[in-house]
């Protein structure tokens, strides 16, 4: 006659069994849980910090000498913004860029001023005669914190 295991010992198997998957369920779970919650946390505070961010476009150079695209810039709000990006109408075209300028590791501090430089080909944008109409800039961490000016400056 073949003998298994009691009853008794495997409903103690079970019962440790899903209690084991229980824990590392409910850890995982927990962990999640709170990751999310630390990124929704920050979100939030960066959306309240951002009701106070402010930028101004100061001035506008184009050079087809150089093929530079310059746009100075000066954050008026209080908290610091980084990783600008800049649509410009130039020549009638638009031009965008999202390099260069202040970024995560060295972003633009509350009254501090910067310039965003950004090449600029004077065969396609900044040529002979060709004009900065329109400005757009943008901060990544505050987009609603925007400034868009209309200008006339020559390349």
């Amino acid at each position: 006659m073949k003998k298994g295991i009691s009853p008794l010992l495997a409903t103690v198997v079970l019962v440790a069994l899903t209690i084991s998957i229980a824990a590392l369920l409910g850890s995982w779970l927990a962990s999640t849980t709170r990751m999310q919650t630390e990124m929704i946390e920050e979100d939030i505070k960066e959306q309240v910090n951002c009701s106070s961010a402010l930028i101004d476009i100061a001035d506008i150079i184009c050079s087809n000498d150089s093929q530079k695209l310059q746009i100075a810039i000066v954050n008026l709000g209080d908290i610091a913004l980084r990783d600008f990006s800049v649509i410009a109408t130039v020549n009638n075209t638009f031009y965008s860029n999202n390099t260069g300028g202040p970024n995560s590791t060295d972003p633009l501090g509350p009254g501090e001023q910067a310039v965003l430089t950004y090449f600029c080909n004077r065969d396609q944008y900044c040529g002979s005669g060709a004009a900065v109409t329109k400005v757009y800039v943008s901060p990544a961490n505050c987009p609603q914190a925007y400034m868009e000016k209309t200008f006339n400056v020559g390349c």
